[in-house]
């Protein structure tokens, strides 16, 4: 008791009584709880793994939201000459934990004839990831709808390298910012009339 009473940092503890932060409470209790129970090593050992699956859980959590492009609002753009089209955002790793929700939070993306990816919110990816960009691609392809990637961190884009979507989507598929992707989009359709 003695040991786990002079390991803690006490004013760090009291910032996290003090803010309410649930989950550094949690941790902070757990390892004093295993001090106790068996020994430091022990502690360590319980608290870097509940510490991990905390991080796992809020981790899996991805937010989607769209968003249409309202043309008319855009400085040049002449009225009516961007099709259906919308911005999806993407905030979140998107890693095996969050494939599914991704998955389902796409299903109820609207009819979007061109749809751009924001991904700047987006710093990571694994290979779940990949596979569910690679096929959600190759899907809006085959509806015959265009796609474009903006913001994509550099970790992200070797992913997309290696993936294949890289390919799939092509190098002009690929934006700095959603601005330039609508821009480009409108370019298209003046292009096209």
């Amino acid at each position: 008791m003695v040991t786990a009473w002079r390991m803690n940092d006490w004013e760090g503890i009291r910032y996290l009584l003090g803010h309410r932060f649930k989950s550094g409470i949690s941790q902070f209790f757990i390892t004093m709880v295993a001090t106790v129970a068996a020994d430091l090593t022990v502690a360590i050992l319980v608290g870097i793994v509940y510490s991990a699956l905390l991080y796992i859980v809020k981790a899996s959590h991805i937010n989607v939201s769209f968003s249409d492009i309202d043309a008319s609002r855009l400085p040049g753009a002449p009225g009516g000459a961007l099709p259906k089209a919308g911005v999806v955002y993407v905030t979140g790793s998107l890693f095996f934990g969050a494939v599914d929700e991704f998955s389902r939070l796409m299903a109820e993306m609207p009819d979007y004839r061109e749809v751009i990816f924001s991904l700047r919110g987006m710093p990571s990816l694994d290979v779940s990831g990949a596979q569910a960009l690679l096929e959600l691609r190759a899907r809006l392809k085959e509806q015959g709808r265009g796609v474009a990637f903006c913001g994509v961190a550099p970790e992200v884009r070797l992913y997309f390298d290696r993936a294949g979507i890289t390919a799939l989507a092509g190098e002009s598929g690929f934006f700095w910012s959603a601005d330039q992707a609508i821009f480009a989009l409108l370019e298209k359709e003046r292009a096209a009339v």
